[in-house]
């Protein structure tokens, strides 16, 4: 972390594309990261004692999703949240976009995940909730990878730009697999949308049934493609 010949405070440098980041802004991401954390380890803590406490070991499917889910997402600040930060950094009056609409994403993908580990509980006689809560957090994702993909466009800023786009395109698809799912096994197209503005569950899926192993082999395809196509740039690396 270097020093500003400015204002003295100390900020950091993005190695490819050389934008800075002061320390403010810094502390602000970092508090953000402790805050996502908690709910991510809460959540999945949650998950887990929801299997043990099942103890048929039905749902252990759905604790091997969210693991997945926490390895993909537990990156997010790091990632999404220090790059829309330094894609304003030179853009004063932007600057208030990673307030509104970056920062409660962020939270949102937090209570998401935290949710759909809380629908572990009883899931072995229907696991809607836990899908349900897992297509909010892919649709929250693909909104916020969206809105950064769309700001390296118009900064003129591309590095890491396509990775952006893989990771959104992986999850829209596994979105439109999970609608196809959705209706073949039965369900109205509509109610799809409805998420959680109906108190009704639309669907029914028994962790004995065929629709189980269906939602269950999107997500868990979801997840593998998007870690072995993009874990270098989980772990920081160029390529």
């Amino acid at each position: 972390m270097e020093q500003c010949h400015v204002c003295g405070s100390h900020r950091k440098v993005c190695s490819a594309c050389g934008a800075e980041l002061h320390k403010r802004f810094d502390d602000f991401i970092v508090r953000a990261e402790v805050i996502y954390a908690i709910f991510m380890a809460w959540g999945y803590a949650s998950s887990a004692e929801a299997v043990i406490r099942a103890k048929n070991w039905v749902a252990l499917p759905l604790l091997v999703v969210s693991t997945f889910v926490l390895i993909r997402f537990f990156f997010a600040p790091t990632r999404n949240l220090y790059t829309a930060a330094l894609l304003v950094e030179k853009h004063r009056k932007w600057r208030w976009v990673v307030f509104v609409l970056d920062f409660p994403l962020l939270l949102f993908h937090s209570f998401a995940y935290y949710s759909m580990c809380l629908a572990i509980g009883g899931s072995e006689e229907n696991a809607y909730r836990f899908f349900e809560w897992f297509v909010c957090l892919l649709a929250a994702n693909v909104v916020w990878l969206s809105t950064i993909a769309l700001r390296m466009k118009l900064f003129k800023k591309h590095a890491h730009y396509w990775t952006f786009i893989k990771w959104c395109v992986n999850n829209f698809i596994s979105i439109v697999l999970f609608f196809v799912a959705f209706v073949a096994f039965g369900g109205t197209p509509g109610a799809f949308f409805d998420m959680f503005f109906s108190k009704d569950i639309p669907m029914v899926i028994a962790a004995s049934g065929a629709a189980f192993w269906a939602f269950f082999g999107v997500a868990l395809l979801n997840c593998i493609a998007d870690v072995v196509l993009t874990a270098s740039d989980y772990l920081g690396f160029d390529n």
